[in-house]
């Protein structure tokens, strides 16, 4: 059995692993805004595409809009 490591490589095990949970979190957050950005796009594509949109992805329609609406780019038309 390896012997306990010294509180040097315990700090900079915590740091790697902080920065590590850290780019997990950014991309997670990049690819939610992606996702529900082109879900925005979808949903203008013809009338009733917000809720065949809601049946595919198993939710409300109201859910459809409150993502799209907070991930949203700035200067983006809303759907109609």
């Amino acid at each position: 059995m390896t012997p306990r490591p010294d509180e040097q490589a315990r700090t900079e095990l915590r740091d790697l692993v902080a920065k590590a949970a850290k780019r997990r979190d950014d991309e997670h957050e990049r690819v939610e805004t992606e996702f529900w950005q082109e879900i925005d796009a979808l949903q203008q594509r013809y009338h009733g595409a917000q809720q065949d949109i809601a049946d595919a992805l198993d939710v409300k329609r109201n859910q459809i809009l409150r993502q799209t609406k907070r991930y949203r780019s700035t200067g983006q038309p809303a759907a109609d």
